[in-house]
């Protein structure tokens, strides 16, 4: 059973980054997937070096969408990619070095997250 769901409030009226950002639930739900089925900290690392490649990818075009409408709070929403960016590069480190990953910590930070960060989109697109 799916911990986040994908419907249209979430949708910020942008097929392409509607697109990524269902791209993202579902790296959440495989991760809520594997945990209640015991196998979090098995799937941790691949759900982790999957996201750290998809938001690089993801962020490139959201910023770059941005740029091209002028949109004057450009500066502030990188340092939010870079923030996320640097916390998910933080659980990838730390897997790669033998430390035992807390799938709990990670899925809970990623829900929030995307939660939030849909929700900031939302009003920007307003503002384009």
């Amino acid at each position: 059973m799916a911990l986040i769901s994908w419907n249209e409030s979430y949708g910020v009226k942008v097929a392409e980054l509607d697109g990524h950002h269902q791209k993202l639930f579902a790296l959440i739900n495989t991760l809520h997937d594997a945990m209640s089925h015991g196998q979090g900290r098995t799937i941790l690392q691949q759900v982790i070096a999957e996201l750290s490649d998809y938001v690089d990818f993801h962020f490139k075009a959201e910023e770059a969408l941005l740029e091209r409408a002028k949109y004057p709070g450009l500066p502030g929403h990188r340092v939010e990619h870079r923030r996320f960016t640097a916390k998910v590069a933080g659980f990838r480190k730390d897997l790669d070095a033998g430390a035992n990953g807390n799938a709990v910590a990670v899925l809970e930070f990623l829900t929030q997250w995307l939660s939030e960060h849909i929700k900031k989109w939302i009003g920007v697109i307003q503002h384009l």
